[in-house]
């Protein structure tokens, strides 16, 4: 295993998080520049070249990032059809922890689309899972 690719993507994800924290936590009040979205991109960049090693690790966090994509819209979409609900709002709490870990580092992308959160996650979800699936190629290509 190259620990520079892995420093390097260590680097980027946290360059990226650090970058992007304020303004997933406060949009739309906050607005996002160029900036924002050059880190979001070269953060999947390196994801996408760690996707070549094959690495067990990145199929876990790649996998939780779609999971948490799909939970954070789901819970978001029923936030706001059953409000008052104090149930609904202890499982609300569950989607934080996610949203700081997976979504925040590529909120610069939104920069484009200009979504909710609820609805970028579930975006987020997508790019993770492409990742995901390059990683499964990457490993059966060569496997072989």
């Amino acid at each position: 295993m190259n620990y520079n690719t892995l420093l390097l993507l260590v680097a980027s994800y946290l360059l990226a998080f650090s970058l992007n924290f304020m303004p997933s936590i406060k949009h739309p009040d906050l607005n996002l520049n160029i900036f924002h979205l050059m880190f979001t991109i070269l953060f999947i960049a390196i994801l996408i070249l760690y996707s070549k090693k094959g690495i067990r690790t990145l199929r876990i966090f790649t996998l939780t990032g779609v999971i948490s994509g799909v939970l954070i819209f789901m819970i978001t979409a029923f936030e706001h059809t059953m409000r008052n609900h104090i149930i609904l709002e202890g499982i609300s709490s569950i989607q934080y922890p996610f949203y700081f870990i997976f979504t925040t580092p590529v909120f610069g992308g939104n920069l484009l689309f200009d979504l909710n959160y609820g609805t970028y996650s579930l975006l987020t979800s997508l790019i993770y899972g492409a990742v995901l699936g390059l990683d499964i190629y990457f490993e059966r290509k060569y496997a072989t």
